[in-house]
């Protein structure tokens, strides 16, 4: 398969993840970053150091790429994680083993994309509680994290206008999460156009952590999704799980399992269960458009007697392609 030629994209990975008091503030250095569209009122991102990252090409039979040097790999001490992650409902559309008193996770990550002091553009990954950020040469305060987006080879936009999802995995502190979500934000999906009828097929990928005899594997997936808009019902199965390298996983496959939404497009989520394999989990998702033609969200699954779990978070589309561009955007075909 040819090679894609690899883009140099100017991006500074922030985290202020987590969903709890627990992680405490972190480092605070990074790249600052301007007004960004949908941010949560944070505040910029402190310092004002920038650097160049690199997209990586096209995931074998898939339409993501890694955001490189946000490539980490995970090890078997989040295997306890997973398994409460797995089961915690989701919240929009991230879902970790941080939770409520309701078994809940405790927050709702979300990735910006805008431009640090110099111009530059950037990614902010945000949570509720302090900064940790990424710097050359720096390690990343015992955070792990690994990012990837659908943007599309070849084309090197300005990030800030081009829509695209940002899927993400992080583990830190013995806890463990995944999430979705589409950069840059545009206002709350309110379903304000008229509600499509029939039922719409979504097809798209999904990423995350697999963990089963005492190793944590880094997963592709395929993800297909039925909405029934008539009585407002959804449901969906991932399958054909895979390592990055491509290995089959055991053939293992999720379903996600039937569950209402809102006419008025709020996050929803239902429970998953497993192909031959006795256990149980939660999955959730939500729109990111008024005409509902694309989703997001993330799922999991753990046996009952502790044999395997898995956390992920998936994009999907009704759209014929996934592909394309404004033609307006500068394109770049340079390393």
């Amino acid at each position: 398969m040819m090679r894609m030629n690899v883009m140099k994209v100017a991006v500074v990975v922030a985290a202020s993840f987590l969903l709890s008091a627990c992680l405490g503030g972190g480092g605070t250095t990074g790249g600052a970053i301007d007004s960004v569209p949908g941010d949560d009122g944070g505040g910029p991102v402190p310092g004002g150091t920038s650097r160049y990252i690199e997209r990586g090409p096209r995931l074998a039979s898939s339409n993501l790429s890694p955001i490189r040097e946000a490539e980490d790999d995970f090890g078997a001490d989040v295997t306890a994680a997973l398994v409460r992650a797995a089961q915690a409902t989701p919240r929009g559309s991230s879902q970790s083993s941080l939770v409520d008193e309701d078994g809940r996770t405790a927050d709702e990550v979300t990735a910006r994309v805008g431009r640090d002091d110099d111009g530059n553009v950037v990614y902010q990954v945000t949570g509720r509680a302090g900064m940790v950020a990424n710097v050359p040469g720096l390690p990343r305060q015992d955070f792990h994290l690994a990012l990837f987006t659908t943007l599309v080879p070849g084309i090197e936009p300005d990030l800030t206008s081009y829509p695209h999802e940002v899927l993400g995995l992080w583990a830190r502190d013995g806890e463990v999460g995944a999430f979705w979500d589409k950069s840059p934000s545009g206002p709350p999906t309110t379903f304000a156009s008229p509600s499509p009828t029939g039922t719409a097929t979504y097809e798209g990928d999904a990423v995350g952590l697999h963990a089963a005899g005492g190793a944590v594997t880094k997963f592709l997936a395929d993800v297909t999704l039925t909405a029934d808009f008539a009585n407002h019902m959804v449901s969906g199965e991932v399958d054909m799980l895979r390592s990055i390298a491509g290995t089959s996983l055991g053939g293992l496959s999720v379903t996600l399992g039937e569950t209402s939404f809102s006419p008025q497009g709020e996050a929803f989520s239902g429970d998953t269960t497993a192909t031959a394999v006795s256990g149980s989990g939660k999955w959730g998702a939500r729109w990111s458009d008024d005409s509902r033609s694309t989703m997001g969200g993330t799922f999991g699954f753990a046996a009952t007697d502790g044999s395997v779990a898995l956390l992920g978070a998936f994009d999907a589309c009704s759209c014929p392609s996934t592909g394309g561009g404004d033609p307006n955007d500068p394109v770049a075909t340079g390393p």
